[in-house]
């Protein structure tokens, strides 16, 4: 009995502890929700009521920094104040001196001007008389200019230039009525002369450029002459002979061409004690030059003397274009040639192309630049200046400008240029032409170029017309 009562109360108390413990756990589930009621509300409260503490702090911080930046303003207003007060008239003072510095400028500079007027005038006027009468800087000289590049870009065109000497020197074209004919340039290998001489009729004319016996009719150019007749002059005589070119005047004739005019004189070979030569007298001789230059190389029998020529070539092309060196028939620039090799002599022929383009004048001008520019590349150089060959009278075409009257205008203005000490130069025309200065008709086949054995006649003018070099004249 006993044991039954004591199990009894254990159970009682086992049941007693699980009620107590399920109540406890109950409690807590029960307080749970309070808590997170109270967390919503402390949420949804809280950021409110920070959000109008913080507008509540501002609203106090406002007036605060408002009466801070006023009081701020208010100190550094009097500072500013006094400080644009103090640059005020600084800057007024300045501004006013620097008007009066500019006024006292303009009047300064009216009152040079006043003073400097006349000499401005003067010195304007002087300037554009110069620039009307000067050759070397003035407007004549600008035209000149203008007029040589014009030609010389006109000579450079292949298609545009007129060529005097229609094909090589040695076959020749010629168009007929019923096609063309070859006619050889030489004689044939048998030494007979070619037959097919030009057929075609120019205009004669009286005046061809025919030479004058009457002394009389001498005409001495001007430089040349003050020089040579002027005992008072103030030049010591040379010890050297000097020669002296001279012109035959005749009647000219009214020629209407922008090309040419007739100059009424026919220039001769410088007067000088020349000296007769052999062939080496060419060993170091250089000839340049067109087709009739090419015919000396071909059949005078010149072997050791260098010739650069080409048919067709200008005077405004020798310097500035290829030409064909005859011994290797290679093409050499003049320039480079000129400044690597050391001639004795140097023979030019230039001119037959030059007949129809540009003008005398200019043509003058470009050989004189080209002249002075071979006399700075060879220093110790004879410049021998030959004439150009005249033309058949049944070449001679007075309508156009082929010419002899165009070709002794170029022949006076080159021969302008020799100075009859070491440039001079050489007519060969009396060897070639009649009474009237016509090349003789027996002696070419075209009117311009000669046969091939007449050559020989001109290698023998040449060496009758020989100057001693200046070095080889003080050995003797």
């Amino acid at each position: 009995m006993k044991k039954k009562k004591q199990q009894k109360k254990q159970q009682q108390n086992k049941q007693q502890k699980k009620q107590a413990v399920q109540q406890q756990s109950r409690q807590p589930q029960q307080k749970k929700p309070q808590q997170n009621r109270q967390v919503q509300q402390k949420q949804q409260t809280g950021p409110k009521e920070h959000v109008v503490q913080r507008q509540e702090a501002e609203q106090v911080k406002q007036p605060v920094q408002q009466q801070k930046k006023q009081e701020k303003h208010q100190k550094q207003q009097p500072a500013q104040q006094q400080k644009h007060q103090k640059l005020q008239p600084a800057q007024q003072q300045k501004q006013q001196g620097k008007q009066l510095q500019k006024q006292q400028r303009q009047k300064r500079d009216w009152k040079e001007y006043l003073y400097n007027c006349p000499y401005l005038i003067l010195i304007t006027l002087t300037s554009l008389a110069v620039m009307f009468v000067s050759n070397e800087i003035g407007i004549s000289s600008v035209v000149r200019d203008a007029q040589m590049f014009v030609s010389r870009s006109y000579a450079k065109m292949p298609g545009e230039q007129r060529m005097v000497e229609t094909g090589s020197h040695r076959v020749q074209q010629e168009e007929s009525a019923g096609g063309r004919q070859t006619v050889p340039i030489s004689g044939n290998s048998d030494g007979t002369e070619a037959e097919g001489l030009y057929e075609d009729s120019a205009e004669k004319t009286e005046n061809a450029g025919k030479r004058r016996d009457q002394k009389d009719d001498l005409q001495i150019d001007d430089r040349l002459q003050e020089e040579h007749d002027d005992p008072g002059n103030g030049i010591e005589p040379a010890e050297t002979p000097k020669g002296i070119t001279n012109f035959e005047s005749y009647e000219p004739v009214q020629i209407e061409s922008r090309y040419y005019k007739d100059a009424g004189k026919v220039a001769l070979t410088t007067e000088y004690s020349y000296t007769k030569e052999n062939i080496s007298y060419f060993d170091d001789a250089a000839f340049l030059g067109d087709s009739r230059t090419l015919g000396i190389s071909d059949y005078a029998g010149l072997e050791t003397a260098d010739f650069y020529c080409d048919s067709g070539m200008m005077i405004f092309k020798i310097l500035e274009e290829e030409v064909t060196y005859q011994k290797t028939g290679s093409k050499v620039r003049m320039t480079e040639v000129l400044q690597n090799r050391q001639y004795g002599k140097i023979y030019l022929m230039l001119g037959m192309n030059e007949l129809g383009y540009g003008n005398t004048e200019m043509y003058l001008e470009q050989y004189r630049q080209v002249l002075e520019q071979i006399r700075e590349w060879q220093p110790e150089a004879i410049i021998y200046i030959m004439a150009n060959l005249h033309v058949s009278r049944e070449k001679n075409n007075m309508e156009t400008e082929f010419n002899n009257i165009n070709i002794n205008d170029k022949n006076a203005a080159s021969a302008s240029l020799a100075n009859g000490t070491d440039v001079f130069y050489l007519d060969v025309n009396p060897v070639f032409t009649d009474e009237e200065g016509y090349l003789k008709s027996e002696l070419t086949f075209d009117g311009v170029h000669l046969y091939a054995k007449h050559y020989d006649a001109w290698r023998e003018f040449l060496l009758e017309h020989a100057v001693e070099p200046a070095k080889n004249k003080e050995h003797t």
